[in-house]
């Protein structure tokens, strides 16, 4: 398998961020050396994505068209804010799909969402030796098996979009070490860090990653979940998608239903959130 000098990479795994073993409120790792990372986040550290699942093949079809090889990696900033905006148009109609539910119907993982659309898909560049979130991605048995977008760290820009979450499981990727672990029975994990290394190994030296995976917090309470966000703002520590919330348009968490413009936070969020949504249930956290 070859692999170009700039990679274009959509992450549609279950996302979550974890705090770091020696008390930093997350874990971070350094971009290797000689390469850099471009990292498109659908939804700011701290939120889950609830958008459903219906567009990734439309979203991943617009990301490979707007992108032909050879790709220069000087190009991509060009190419981004249409694709950008097509994204926030999804984002916008699926809070429309929400907001027609009641409000008590809702879900938090949606309020947040709402909440924090205008801070979504941001585009933050790495170097060589800058920290980067580190971020778990994860999918349980069965994901993704019928769908080849979904439940993915798809390579659009090599030849047969290969999985790389596939390629770290069953060794198939030529990895010198192990970079996946079982989370819990029936869910599998790779870090950020890990597929990120074995790219560096295979010559690639440009990372250009589209993370629609949830984002949210590891097991924090609001609070220390909100001071997190801006320090992580603080340090341009952007994250991006999918825990165990993905919204499934059928709403099969919790029985959700969903909810109505008719309360203050539907008038309010209809009135200032006119630019976001996707269709696509949610990116939630696993419990990794």
């Amino acid at each position: 398998m070859v692999f170009p000098e700039t990679v274009i990479v959509s992450v549609t795994l279950h996302g979550s961020i974890h705090p770091e073993e020696d008390g930093e409120p997350v874990s971070t790792f350094k971009v290797p050396e000689g390469m850099r990372i471009k990292k498109i986040s659908a939804v700011a550290p701290g939120v889950c994505n609830v958008t459903s699942e219906t567009q990734i093949a439309k979203i991943n079809r617009s990301i490979t068209s707007a992108f032909k090889n050879p790709i220069q990696y000087e190009d991509v900033d060009s190419k981004l804010p249409p694709l950008i905006q097509s994204f926030k148009q999804l984002e916008k109609n699926e809070v429309i799909f929400i907001l027609k539910d009641t409000e008590s119907t809702i879900s938090k993982k949606e309020k947040e969402f709402i909440r924090h659309t205008d801070k979504g898909y941001t585009v933050v560049d790495y170097l060589a030796g800058q920290p980067i979130l580190q971020k778990r991605y994860s999918r349980s048995v069965g994901e993704g098996i019928d769908d080849a977008n979904d439940f993915k760290i798809n390579l659009l820009n090599v030849e047969g979009q290969p999985d790389l979450h596939s390629l770290l499981l069953t060794g198939r990727s030529g990895a010198t070490t192990t970079r996946a672990s079982e989370i819990e029975e029936g869910q599998y994990m790779v870090r950020l860090s890990s597929f990120v290394n074995l790219l560096q190994e295979k010559g690639v030296k440009n990372i250009v990653l589209f993370d629609f995976s949830c984002s949210d917090f590891y097991d924090m309470d609001d609070r220390t979940s909100r001071r997190t966000r801006i320090e992580t703002k603080r340090r341009k520590l952007n994250g991006g998608k999918k825990t165990e919330t993905r919204r499934r348009r059928k709403r099969r968490y919790n029985g959700h239903s969903k909810a109505n413009t008719h309360s203050l936070f539907g008038k309010q969020q209809a009135t200032r959130r006119h630019k976001h949504s996707s269709q696509r249930p949610s990116r939630t956290s696993t419990n990794a």
